[in-house]
């Protein structure tokens, strides 16, 4: 659109609540070498001017001028109503296995509904993505027509920038170990996470491949060898036949 962008960023790095460092300065170079002015650590205090945007004050003091703004500071689950018809929660609504509130004959689904997740040790979690808004009005209708399924539905994620694709399975929360799989000059690698030598999820750049079969190593509950996955030259299929064959049932 020949604008010229510059991006604040209050953290230190980019994505950082659902990536591991690599990734987000694989980001930061693709951005910057695409122009934009890509600022981290800065926290923005006002937007200026009288009758239009005329720039935005830092919180240093000083005013950077701008034309427009758009603005991305996340999301407060918008929960006040069944918060007062009583309902138990508070960073969203508390959903048992089946969506159920603690209200009878009231469900919650998608990004204000707080449940146990299988696939982050059980902690109590909102899972903002499509996946699970889709799949867990699934498992509410199911419920209601009698055929109660309990929803246990595998969390995956995208995001097109430029020309990448990034492809995400499974939640890194509490990874205690990173994988590169790949050189991240190709522009295609992935980083694989992992808690306590178990695989817990994977994020693949333009590797469609990796995120398939790295999908399914997470949900067998596999535990990969570091230096096997961290080699683009060995199949992840081959990788997957081998943890899987050593994972107890």
């Amino acid at each position: 659109m020949d604008v010229d962008v510059v991006l604040f960023e209050s953290l230190d790095r980019v994505l950082s609540r659902v990536a591991g460092t690599e990734l987000s300065a694989f980001y930061e170079t693709v951005h910057r070498e695409n122009g934009v002015d890509l600022r981290t650590g800065v926290t923005v205090d006002a937007i200026v001017g009288e009758d239009r945007v005329e720039g935005v004050r830092l919180s240093d003091g000083s005013i950077v001028a701008v034309e427009a703004v758009v603005v991305g500071i996340g999301i407060v689950p918008s929960v006040g109503p069944l918060l007062a018809a009583g309902a138990e929660g508070g960073n969203g609504i508390l959903v048992d296995e089946y969506c159920r509130t603690s209200v009878p004959d009231v469900y919650a689904i998608g990004d204000c509904a707080a449940f146990s997740c299988l696939h982050a040790d059980k902690a109590v979690i909102r899972v903002e993505s499509v996946q699970n808004a889709n799949d867990q009005a699934s498992c509410v209708a199911r419920h209601i027509c009698g055929d109660p399924v309990p929803y246990q539905a595998f969390p995956w994620f995208w995001s097109n920038q430029y020309d990448l694709r990034l492809q995400t399975a499974g939640l890194s929360i509490g990874y205690d170990e990173t994988v590169v799989r790949g050189q991240l000059s190709d522009r295609e690698f992935s980083v694989a996470y992992l808690k306590r030598g178990r695989i817990i999820a994977i994020d693949c750049i333009n590797a469609t491949k990796d995120y398939v079969y790295g999908r399914k190593l997470i949900e067998a509950g596999a535990r990969p060898s570091p230096s096997e996955l961290s080699k683009p030259e060995i199949q992840m299929k081959d990788i997957l036949q081998d943890a899987t064959s050593h994972t107890p049932a």
